[in-house]
């Protein structure tokens, strides 16, 4: 009887974390949406450059420098302030994982607005 009560309250406990954990991701991709839109490579790249041709990139193709794939012109990229651009999917993974910088040049995602300090120093 113990046991199985102790398995009950064990598994109930866990649940919330799930769902917890779930929130927190979504608010975090928020933040990260905020900074860098999701958009396809083809989008992002003539409202940046003009029309993509099939020579342009490395060898014919943009490569991924997280998973190391090449980025295909349909799939969802990110562009970071530095302007490195990464898979929607790797990006959003590295990020999750506390990683606040670029995976390449590591320039922060976010830049803290610095306040100003009220604490002045006398010297008489």
């Amino acid at each position: 009887m113990c046991l199985l009560l102790t398995i009950f309250i064990n598994r109930r406990e866990r649940t919330p974390t799930k769902k917890k954990n779930k929130k927190d991701h979504s608010d975090k991709l928020r933040r990260l949406d905020a900074v860098s839109p999701i958009r396809t490579l083809e989008e992002w790249w003539s409202k940046s450059k003009g029309p993509l041709l099939p020579s342009e990139g490395a060898d014919g193709q943009f490569i991924c420098a997280v998973c190391l794939e090449s980025v295909l012109r349909s799939q969802e990229i990110r562009e970071l302030k530095c302007l490195h651009v990464f898979h929607k999917e790797c990006l959003d993974k590295w990020y999750l994982q506390d990683h606040f910088n670029c995976p390449l040049c590591h320039r922060a995602y976010f830049v803290q607005e610095s306040r100003p300090s009220h604490d002045f120093v006398w010297m008489v």
